[in-house]
């Protein structure tokens, strides 16, 4: 049957060539001649087709470049009137009118554009100047009835603009929102300050539950230095959440928070490695212990990072009396352990600079010379 079917239709095409081919032997027996057209003909039809496209075109895009164009001066001019304002130079009739003036997209790109200048008084004089204006009751409105990602875009949005009934707003939403806005919600009241929800997100870790050390470190260092004695109360009385335990040591290291140093010495001995790492980072730099033993200690724990961090955090104390535990660490069989030890020793004066020629010289650890000599020659270069 497919064969019959096959046949039938090679028979048809045939028949169309040979009925094709004698219409056009008869129309030259006929003196009949065929319209030819010449290329220059067909590239002007292509021309004249194709000119109003390409002129429509061409306009459609130079009044979206001129519109762009506009809305930069316009956002700009918004950014800087806001500026002005908050630092007593524009009446607040002129930037009403401006706000006025300018579509909700302008508004928050000027506020974007220009807050990250002002201080957190300046954002908070601002905030009380639009709390009722379309643009944030919009976003306000966003942050609770909108997909996901638009109410995270509304919580970053408030955050630029605090406020109380913003304020209020986010608060609710660290808790009864997904976490991806809960997350952008605390970051935003971080950034305003707010310590009473500093307060409930270390009572309660479990509302951002897929957040890691480092998002939790991000988020406890946007509440300023204000929030370091906060900090510094919650490790004394204990975070059973290892991120939120990590976070709090990173970033009362980072603020150098000294009244904090007695209860990190004690994580040093934590039963987790990460936290461990953070304590002896964190002594590090507060470098207010010089004397003590918990970071000589740790030059011995079953964790490379936590020596190689202890021998660094030694360096940086500059406490002498840690020379000799210092240079057996030149033949740990981790290279960041033998590297950290290697210039905590060369920044401890002549007696390390010793410990290190003698070690470059006769050393039987090939690793242990190779490290000591680099050490010499970046203090020589230095030098």
């Amino acid at each position: 049957m497919d064969r019959i079917a096959a046949h039938g239709l090679t028979l048809g095409v045939s028949r169309r060539r040979t009925g094709l081919q004698a219409g056009i032997a008869a129309a030259e027996n006929s003196g009949m001649s065929l319209p030819s057209f010449s290329p220059a003909l067909i590239a002007l039809s292509l021309v004249t087709a194709l000119l109003p496209v390409a002129l429509g075109l061409g306009l459609m895009r130079a009044l979206r470049r001129r519109q762009r164009g506009d809305e930069r001066t316009r956002t700009r001019r918004l950014a800087l009137l806001m500026r002005r304002h908050v630092r007593r130079g524009t009446p607040g009739r002129v930037l009403a009118e401006a706000v006025s003036a300018a579509t909700p997209a302008e508004f928050w790109s000027a506020l974007e554009a220009g807050v990250p200048r002002l201080t957190r008084a300046e954002r908070r004089r601002l905030g009380g100047l639009f709390e009722r204006t379309d643009p944030v009751a919009a976003e306000r409105h966003a942050l609770l009835f909108e997909s996901p990602l638009r109410r995270e875009l509304a919580a970053r949005r408030l955050g630029l603009l605090p406020c109380p009934r913003s304020r209020r707003a986010l608060r609710s939403a660290i808790g009864a929102s997904p976490e991806l806005v809960g997350y952008a919600a605390a970051r935003s009241l971080a950034r305003d300050g707010d310590l009473r929800s500093l307060d409930w997100a270390l009572s309660q870790p479990g509302l951002l539950p897929q957040r890691t050390a480092r998002d939790w470190a991000v988020l406890l260092r946007a509440f300023g230095r204000g929030a370091l004695p906060r900090l510094g109360d919650a490790v004394r009385a204990g975070i059973q959440d290892t991120r939120v335990l990590r976070a709090a040591v990173e970033t009362l290291g980072l603020g150098r928070h000294a009244p904090a140093a007695a209860a990190i010495e004690c994580l040093v001995r934590h039963a987790d490695a990460e936290v461990r790492v953070a304590a002896v980072r964190a002594l590090g730099r507060i470098a207010t212990s010089p004397n003590s033993p918990v970071l000589l200690e740790a030059l011995s724990d079953t964790a490379w990072p936590v020596r190689a961090q202890a021998a660094w955090a030694l360096g940086r104390i500059g406490l002498e009396a840690a020379v000799p535990a210092l240079s057996s660490c030149l033949t740990d069989r981790e290279w960041w352990v033998r590297r950290h030890a290697a210039y905590a020793l060369a920044g401890l004066g002549n007696r390390g600079a010793d410990v290190l020629r003698v070690a470059a010289q006769g050393s039987p650890d090939r690793y242990a010379r190779d490290i000591a000599d680099e050490a010499l020659r970046a203090v020589s270069r230095s030098a």
